[in-house]
């Protein structure tokens, strides 16, 4: 440093000294605290993501969806059903590049400081085979089905691991028939009960052939070791208008509203249906609050590794018929398509008989022969599980109209694991039965207080389940066992779109229909 620039140098620091000086002098601490946070609150604010949001489309101005938007091997995103994204990219990234992928279309890849909101389009792809390759890879597609499954054990890894997950459910409920009527109690007259009856007439008319929708949220961590998994729930939310709701759920509810007046609030119940026991100790209460607290975890840990383990399972003895039984189905190999510089067989098919239940498409990569993209639909009036007692015990239950589409992502190591899955399927349910409340004493000498209620649901529900895994890492079985999973999680209730909720998380774009929603 040549003197003159040291001099400069020494009585700017000087300066900066007095400054300093005159402001611990002239301020209170109050106000000294104020600076250094405003302070902070800046830099964190240079520091922080940059947040994207576009949409991806073909050269048709068509929507791509589940796109792979990808920034360096930690961020990244898929599109939505709608091509939109939303993706947040810290400063500094680990990358220089955003690259768009999907299988039928020509990767793009993006120079980081180019990446700005708006509109990208992926070109369809023409794949043109070499020659020596059709020659070497010519395979039937039964012999390349057969490469999937001797090859899957190495390809689809069982080790312990930790995902990041995000699920998002969308509901459409239509409430077909409903009754509720009060047939007995131990405390209330035969007039109040049919003052209550008169009640719940009215409401229940007022759901009779209406239909709803509704959206649920989570995002947390999924831990696995072997078929033993533990979940932690971050943030939960649902979207849901609970006036106009007609799930099976919320009449529910709105019959508990009108027969909890009559029942002790501080007690709990005994609540049975024929012989059957649904609950020890039920306490009454509204569910109107603005958060739904005690929500099991358990159940939404079934969703989610019910979704995923269908298919990183899918090459076993009991997984998907079209992967296990051949003669059911008739197979064709469609074409190639190129995804990340390697070629992908894409086979096509269909039942060859009554017996086979789907038809779609199968994606295996020509190199390792794992899937890598897969799509299937269940056959018009097929069901993948069916209920009817309807005579015996008056319930009656059918899962169709399903549909999925799934794509796997292959890790450093080489092996693949569930990226992103698409489930929609349509859910029949009709259940006349009997409820008995029974309150539970508190002491021998209190009297027995019962209420009885025969009730007739007919509902048709619509789901459709988006779970994306942002993330997978390896852990030890040393980790798995000291994770502590808690039973039970909250869940906030909005009643219109706030985008603010998953503003700083790498999740799935809202569609339209949610931004909408009010």
């Amino acid at each position: 440093m040549s003197e003159i620039f040291l001099k400069i140098f020494v009585v700017s620091v000087l300066q900066n000294v007095k400054l300093i000086v005159y402001y611990l002098n002239t301020y209170t601490m109050k106000k000294i605290t104020s600076l250094i946070a405003l302070t902070l609150l800046l830099f964190v604010q240079n520091a922080v993501s940059q947040s994207v949001t576009g949409t991806v489309i073909d050269e048709q101005k068509q929507p791509i969806p589940y796109v792979s938007i990808q920034v360096g091997p930690t961020y990244g995103v898929v599109s939505n059903t709608e091509g939109q994204f939303v993706i947040n990219i810290p400063s500094p990234a680990d990358a220089d590049k955003v690259i768009f992928s999907s299988i039928g279309y020509e990767s793009i890849a993006i120079p980081l400081s180019d990446f700005k909101s708006g509109a990208y389009v992926l070109k369809e792809q023409v794949t043109v085979l070499d020659p020596v390759f059709i020659t070497n890879k010519k395979l039937s597609p039964l012999e390349i089905l057969a490469q999937v499954k001797i090859n899957a054990p190495k390809n689809y890894g069982t080790q312990p691991a930790k995902q990041t997950f995000f699920l998002r459910n969308s509901y459409t409920n239509k409430m077909i028939d409903g009754q509720f009527e009060l047939v007995k109690s131990s405390v209330d007259k035969k007039a109040t009960l049919k003052e209550l009856n008169k009640e719940i007439e009215d409401v229940m008319k007022k759901l009779k052939n209406q239909s709803s929708k509704s959206y649920s949220e989570s995002y947390g961590f999924l831990y696995q070791q072997n078929s033993e998994s533990k979940l932690l729930v971050e943030k939960a939310v649902e979207l849901k208008n609970r006036e106009r709701d007609v799930s099976g759920e919320q009449a529910q509810s709105k019959f508990i509203d009108i027969v909890k007046r009559y029942l002790d609030p501080n007690a709990t119940y005994k609540l049975k249906t024929g012989l059957f026991t649904i609950d020890d100790s039920l306490k009454v209460k509204s569910a109107k609050k603005d958060i739904k607290p005690d929500v099991k975890t358990a159940y939404l840990k079934t969703t989610i590794t019910a979704l995923s383990s269908s298919l990183n399972n899918f090459y076993t003895k009991d997984g998907l018929d079209f992967f296990t039984d051949y003669k059911r189905y008739t197979y064709t190999l469609e074409g190639y398509s190129e995804y990340n510089d390697e070629t992908i067989y894409i086979l096509d098919f269909k039942p060859a008989k009554s017996s086979g239940h789907y038809y779609g498409k199968i994606y295996v990569n020509a190199l390792d022969y794992a899937v890598v993209k897969l799509e299937y639909n269940l056959v018009d009036g097929e069901n993948e599980s069916k209920i009817n007692l309807k005579l015996l015990l008056g319930v009656k239950m059918m899962e169709d109209r399903t549909k999925v589409a799934a794509t796997f992502t292959k890790n450093d190591a080489g092996q693949y694991s569930i990226n992103f899955i698409k489930k929609q399927k349509g859910n029949y349910g009709y259940m006349d039965r009997s409820l008995k409340f029974t309150k539970n004493k508190v002491s021998k000498d209190e009297e027995t207080n019962m209420l009885k209620v025969d009730f007739l649901i007919e509902s048709d529900t619509y789901t459709t389940s988006e779970l994306f895994i942002i993330d997978k890492q390896p852990i030890t079985a040393a980790e798995f066992k000291n994770v502590t999973e808690k039973e039970k999680y909250d869940i906030n209730y909005i009643a219109k779109y706030d985008p603010s909720i998953w503003k700083d998380y790498n999740v799935l774009a809202p569609v339209d229909a949610i931004k909408n929603y009010n």
